[in-house]
């Protein structure tokens, strides 16, 4: 009978232990590999954005693949019946419509949620935004949130907060991100990062 219990107290140990180890392994990261990020030239992340401008929300599925200074989304949900493909470059928001990219920013073609993507600061910041990180062409100022947040700053009038951390392969990566300006404003739940690997 002592010899059971015995057996039991040690794989209950053994048990703790294991599990134990496994929670340490999958703790969230604290610090963002922020100099890696910034050092890359392409990438993709999944997930899901919800957007709000003056009153007016949507939510939508993304899936967002920067080269350079190309960005190409699909944006799949409640914009549309299927997949809207959208297309940021030059200073510009093109969106596919009927085999043609037009300018999403012209007069007539703003859909109503995404007119933020139109507005300079996030048309040129959104790529290193989402990344958790300012745009280096431009002034930001840092701060420490007490609200739990892992990264605040503002640039350009707007505030990006990183609140949550994953873990990409080596890197720590942003997993929830709250980006709000001028009348509107953006949460980011990120499902999963498309990174090269690192050297």
């Amino acid at each position: 009978m002592r010899r059971a219990a015995a057996v039991a107290g040690l794989l209950a140990a053994v048990v703790l232990l294991l599990t134990g180890c496994t929670v340490a392994g999958n703790r969230a990261p604290a610090v963002l590999d922020a100099a890696a990020l910034a050092e890359l030239e392409s990438w993709g992340l999944r997930g899901r954005v919800a957007l709000n401008r003056e009153g007016r929300g949507a939510q939508a599925n993304v899936l967002w693949r920067q080269q350079g200074a190309l960005a190409q989304l699909e944006l799949s949900g409640p914009w549309g019946v299927g997949a809207e493909r959208v297309r940021i470059e030059d200073g510009d928001v093109n969106l596919l419509s009927e085999g043609d990219w037009v300018s999403m920013c012209a007069p007539g073609m703003q859909i109503d949620e995404l007119e933020m993507l139109c507005e300079s600061a996030p048309l040129t910041s959104l790529p290193y935004w989402l990344r958790g990180l300012p745009n280096p062409g431009s002034p930001f100022t840092e701060y420490s949130s007490g609200q739990g947040a892992v990264r605040e700053f503002r640039q350009d009038g707007w505030r990006i907060e990183v609140n949550a951390l994953a873990r990409s392969g080596d890197l720590a990566v942003p997993r929830r991100l709250n980006i709000s300006g001028p009348g509107a404003s953006m949460k980011v739940a990120i499902t999963n990062w498309e990174l090269p690997p690192v050297r």
